[in-house]
C-alpha cells in the first residue's frame, strides 16, 4: 500500500511539472514578436535587380531623358487594407529609386508613384497637407495621406506591387511603373508677334491622384499660363503640357488665349471635345495668333519612338 501511494505521488508531481512546462511554453509563444525584414524595392529604368551588383553612389530614375524628382511609396497591409507606413524619397537620396524598406512579415501592397511635377504634396481626407520628412520611412499614426497633388503636373508614373515578406522570401523586388499622364501639345504654325507675352490654357484638369484607387479624382477648372516672350519672331513653335488622366481618358474643351504687352489679346480660341488619354499625345496645331485660318486636332497613339514605360 505504501508503495502504491509513493507511485501516485510521483505521477502527480510529473503531471504538475508537465502542466507547468506547457504553461511556460504558451507564455513564450505569446511573447514572440512579429518578424521584420529588409526589402529593397527597385523601380528604376535599366537598373539591375541583382543583389550582387556593385553598389552605386546614387541611383537615378528618368523617362525620355528627363529625371524624375520625387518617389512616393505607401505600404498597405494586404488583408486589411490598412496603410502602415509612407516613404517620400527625393532625388537627393543616395538610394533614390532603390529604397531599403523595413516591412513586417506578412502580405503587403506597395503603391508607388514617381513624378517630376512641381511641388508634389500629400493630402489627407480634408485636403490638408500631410507632412512627411523626406527620405525617412514614416509609420502612420493619427491621420494618413489619401491623395497626391502638385502645383503643376508634369510627367508622372505609378503602379501597385504585392509583396510577401517572411523567412526565405526575396530580399529584392522590382516594380514597373506605367505613365499616368497625357501629353497635350500646342503646335503654333504662325509667327509669334514682337509684343506677345503669355499664352493661357483654360480647361478641365484632374489635379489629384487617389491612393485608394490609384486613379485621378474629379476634374476642376484650371488655367495654365506660359511665358512666351522669349519666342518672339519664331515660327512653328511647340508648347507641351502634361495632364493627369483617368484610366479611360477624358474629353474637355480647351480655350487658348494669346496675350500681348498692352490691349486686348490677339486671340481667344475654344477647341471643343479635346481627348486626353494616358501615355498618348494630343496635338492642337494651327495659327494661334492668326486663328481665322482654323485648327486641326490630332491624337497620336504612340507616345514617341522611344520607350514609354519605366523598365526594370
Amino acid at each position: 500500500m505504501k508503495t502504491k501511494l509513493m507511485m501516485m505521488a510521483a505521477i502527480a508531481a510529473v503531471g504538475m511539472t508537465l502542466v507547468s512546462c506547457s504553461s511556460d511554453n504558451e507564455s513564450l509563444v505569446e511573447d514572440v514578436k512579429p518578424g521584420k525584414a529588409h526589402v529593397r524595392l527597385v523601380c528604376g529604368m535599366g537598373v539591375s535587380v541583382s543583389p550582387m551588383r556593385a553598389p552605386m553612389t546614387r541611383a537615378a530614375l528618368s523617362a525620355n531623358g528627363k529625371a524624375l524628382t520625387d518617389l512616393y511609396i505607401l505600404d498597405y497591409d494586404k488583408a486589411t487594407g490598412k496603410l502602415l507606413q509612407v516613404l517620400h524619397q527625393t532625388s537627393t537620396a543616395a538610394d533614390f529609386a532603390e529604397p531599403d524598406l523595413t516591412l513586417d512579415y506578412g502580405e503587403h501592397v506597395l503603391k508607388v508613384v514617381a513624378t517630376r511635377s512641381q511641388e508634389p504634396t500629400l493630402w489627407d481626407a480634408q485636403k490638408m497637407t500631410w507632412t512627411v520628412e523626406p527620405n525617412i520611412l514614416t509609420p502612420i499614426t493619427a491621420t494618413q495621406p489619401v491623395m497626391l497633388t502638385s502645383t503643376k503636373t508634369s510627367d508622372t508614373f505609378g503602379a501597385e506591387k504585392e509583396v510577401s515578406v517572411g523567412i526565405g522570401t526575396a530580399a529584392t523586388v522590382s516594380i514597373t511603373l506605367d505613365r499616368l499622364v497625357a501629353k497635350l501639345v500646342v503646335n503654333s504654325t504662325d509667327v509669334f508677334p514682337d509684343d506677345c507675352t503669355t499664352i493661357t490654357l483654360d480647361f478641365q484638369e484632374h489635379r489629384t491622384l487617389s491612393w485608394t484607387t490609384m486613379d485621378v479624382t474629379e476634374a476642376v477648372n484650371n488655367q495654365r499660363v506660359v511665358d512666351v516672350a522669349n519666342l518672339r519672331g519664331t515660327t512653328g513653335t511647340v508648347l507641351s503640357y502634361f495632364v493627369l488622366a483617368p484610366k479611360d481618358g477624358y474629353q474637355t474643351d480647351i480655350t487658348l488665349t494669346t496675350n500681348r504687352t498692352e490691349g486686348n489679346p490677339y486671340s481667344t480660341i475654344t477647341v471643343p471635345g479635346v481627348t486626353l488619354e494616358r501615355n498618348k499625345v494630343t496635338t492642337i496645331s494651327g495659327p494661334i495668333y492668326g486663328h481665322n485660318q482654323g485648327f486641326q486636332v490630332t491624337v497620336n497613339d504612340a507616345w514617341s519612338e522611344s520607350t514609354n514605360d519605366i523598365v526594370i
